[in-house]
């Protein structure tokens, strides 16, 4: 050992072992007496307990190395050493020249395969000029069907016979899926059963016929889109697999044929870690799924796909930030297949701009960060290892009382997925309307001057006809009600605003006034500032003076004390419709009341309850025109 490694070992050697319970006490110290649980601990929202630190005895160690079969450390042994498969969304946009002209803008660009939207693509003519020069066996095409997605299968399948091609050059993911079709839409136009029955019979030709299609695909995503957790996505992703796994075999296919003709599909959102370990975690599950099976080295193929639930309308812009998160968990859980949303799609019809940025985002992580050349980097993190351990216990327990319910089809007909995913989605509700879950941009740090995105409404697609035979799954984005508040606001003949009542000088009062700002423009009323009065008189004459009818007093607690009372009294006898008060009362609360404060806001309040409440005071929805 050389003297310079010597010296650091003995440097090393003189510090005393540090123990959790040493660590512990040293939190203890800073936390002062507030509660070790409440501070530093919390909670997913399928219950998983989040601990601030983590050790060796956390999570079972994995011996486990990266391998060629299904494995929680990574499908493929060599990475994805050529980068993952960049597949961009695209619809009939326009004429099929434009929708043509957008597919080959990007592929042209650095987009490796391309997910078409069916609707409106009926015909092989249309078909045809929508994929004009797109070579069908470097380029990918995965079909969209609204139903079970056969007959555009099929068409795809016949475009290439229409070129010439031979059954092993084609390279396409059919995208059948008939169960999630189901559970979005209620209906898929014929029975469930004779569907998935359709997709099954398509999948041994295919199989028998081109080795380079993939025909079935189990998407958790629309549960995903209506507020399932992370836990019931996997399971039900799971569950669609075994349920088309189960329906290929039936029909001819051995079981390990029968599993390459399936591809699995998450979504990824601004959890990164979190993210990390459902894609991790849906590798451990099939896993077992390909051991009861018999199918040993399974090469599951995952999809990722940024989730339109944390997507906004309301300052897109910062929806970069959010997929760029959402690709970098795809990348690093091991997505085979990643799909970004881009910023704009919830505004319109995305332009050049936000397609462009949507596969850009992919590149600059592949080829500027190399996220490909590693396999499993999370790998023997004990945070993230003991998430996938969690994530998968759950989501494998949700999956048997799904198969117990009678599969997915089942549990769908029953009622029981929906009820699943509408008591998560109500509890996400309630966080965001608490702003326990912000969306920056829209419930938090909102820019009410922004200007509006302008884009080209996209073309509706109507659902299948057809007997609904479930009750369909509600899509829906978190920032949704805020931003209609925002609308309503925008819409109303005479702008609203609230007065802010500034008691004190700036240092006593800019806290409470500038966290009353962001509160009241999350729902698009315009706070009124001002510098802070030192009497009541002159606070009530600037209300006079200012055409707000309602206003929030801001100050600090020994100011409330002092001053809050007669300033809700005064304000109140300037005409004032509502008073608030920025700050949690206490013991205060009666007096306040009584002196003519209306309501209290303050961290934790139910904000999105209040701004409705300011809206229907100050009559906005019967100014809108």
């Amino acid at each position: 050992m050389d003297p310079v490694s010597d010296e650091i070992m003995k440097l090393a050697s003189d510090f005393p072992p540090v123990t959790h319970e040493l660590w512990l006490e040293a939190v203890d110290k800073v936390l002062k007496g507030r509660s070790f649980d409440d501070v530093l601990r919390s909670e997913t929202a399928d219950g998983i307990g989040i601990e601030p630190l983590y050790t060796a005895d956390d999570a079972a160690p994995v011996d486990q190395f990266p391998a060629i079969g299904t494995s929680r450390r990574a499908s493929n042994i060599a990475g994805l050493t050529a980068g993952w498969d960049v597949r961009q969304r695209h619809a009939l946009v326009g004429t099929a020249h434009d929708t043509n002209t957008r597919i080959l803008t990007d592929l042209a660009r650095g987009v490796t395969s391309i997910e078409l939207l069916g609707a409106g693509i009926d015909d092989l003519d249309t078909l045809d000029a929508i994929l004009a020069d797109v070579l069908l066996d470097l380029a990918p095409i995965c079909m969209w069907g609204t139903d079970s997605g056969v007959a555009h299968a099929r068409l795809l399948l016949d475009l290439a016979v229409r070129r010439g091609m031979q059954p092993g050059e084609v390279e396409a993911d059919l995208g059948c899926d008939p169960i999630g079709r189901l559970a979005e839409h209620g209906t898929v136009g014929d029975p469930i059963d004779a569907a998935i029955e359709a997709v099954g019979a398509l999948a041994v030709e295919v199989a028998a016929t081109h080795p380079r299609v993939r025909t079935v695909r189990a998407d958790g995503g629309p549960y995903a889109s209506a507020g399932a957790t992370p836990a019931t996505e996997l399971a039900v992703t799971v569950a669609t697999g075994v349920s088309y796994l189960r329906t290929l075999v039936a029909a001819g296919l051995a079981p390990d044929k029968a599993m390459t003709q399936i591809l699995l599909s998450l979504t990824v959102g601004t959890d990164q870690f979190g993210d990390m370990a459902k894609l991790r975690a849906l590798r451990v599950m099939w896993a077992r799924v390909a051991d009861v099976v018999g199918v040993a080295d399974h090469r599951a193929t995952i999809q990722a796909v940024t989730a339109s639930t944390t997507a906004t309308r309301r300052d897109p812009w910062a929806n970069m930030l959010r997929v760029t998160i959402g690709c970098f968990a795809a990348a690093t859980g091991g997505a085979d297949i990643v799909t970004v949303r881009p910023f704009d799609a919830m505004v319109g019809v995305s332009d050049d701009l936000g397609l462009r940025v949507a596969r850009n985002t992919q590149l600059a992580l592949m080829e500027e960060s190399n996220l490909h050349r590693v396999i499993d980097p999370a790998g023997g993190s004990w945070y993230v290892e003991h998430l996938t351990d969690a994530l998968a216990a759950e989501a494998w327990a949700i999956f048997q009382e799904i198969e117990r319910e009678g599969g997915i089809v089942g549990s769908l007909r029953s009622g029981a997925v929906q009820q699943r995913v509408a008591d998560a989605a109500q509890a996400t509700a309630e966080a965001v309307a608490t702003r326990r879950r912000p969306i920056t941009g829209v419930s938090q740090f909102p820019n009410i001057d922004e200007a509006a995105l302008e884009r080209e409404t996209p073309a509706t697609i109507e659902p299948p006809e057809g007997e609904r035979e479930v009750a369909p799954l509600r899509p829906q984005r978190l920032a949704e009600p805020f931003e209609k508040l925002r609308d309503q606001a925008d819409a109303a003949v005479v702008a609203p605003t609230v007065f802010s009542a500034n008691l004190g000088p700036v240092g006593v009062h800019t806290a409470r006034a500038s966290w009353a700002k962001n509160f009241f423009e999350a729902g698009g009323i315009r706070v009124v500032e001002t510098d802070g009065f030192d009497d009541d008189a002159s606070l009530a004459a600037a209300f006079t003076a200012d055409p707000s009818v309602i206003a929030v007093i801001c100050s600090s607690d020994t100011v409330y004390a002092e001053r809050a009372a007669t300033a809700a009294t005064a304000l109140k006898a300037a005409g004032a419709r509502h008073v608030y008060l920025a700050g949690n009362p206490g013991d205060r609360r009666s007096s306040d009341e009584v002196a003519g404060v209306d309501e209290f806001v303050h961290v934790g309040t139910d904000v999105l309850k209040s701004l409705t409440g300011a809206h229907r005071v100050l009559g906005t929805q019967e100014q809108v025109l």
